[in-house]
């Protein structure tokens, strides 16, 4: 994990580091949301990235395997709405 130091102005304004604008692919004008856990880690990133990945620099132990991945996730609902499907088919 990276780690990046910046300065709150008087208007409670940040920049965001020249590496991270730069691998972020941030122009002028761009959003970016912030994250607040329960432990009150905060996490940054930008709207222009994929949703997942905020998650790409947590640590390794952070995250959890117990889950399935969202393909995972979304081929097991598809399985399951088809064998209701053709449950429904062969009653019907």
């Amino acid at each position: 994990m990276s780690q990046y130091e910046s300065t709150i102005t008087s208007k409670g304004q940040v920049t965001i580091p020249a590496r991270l604008r730069a691998s972020w692919m941030l122009k002028e004008g761009d959003k970016i949301e912030f994250y607040s856990d329960d432990t009150g880690r905060v996490l940054v990133r930008p709207l222009n990235a994929r949703p997942t990945a905020v998650f790409d620099e947590l640590p390794e132990e952070a995250m959890s395997t117990a889950l399935p991945s969202d393909d995972e996730a979304i081929a097991q609902a598809i399985a399951n709405k088809d064998a209701r499907s053709r449950k429904q088919e062969s009653r019907g």
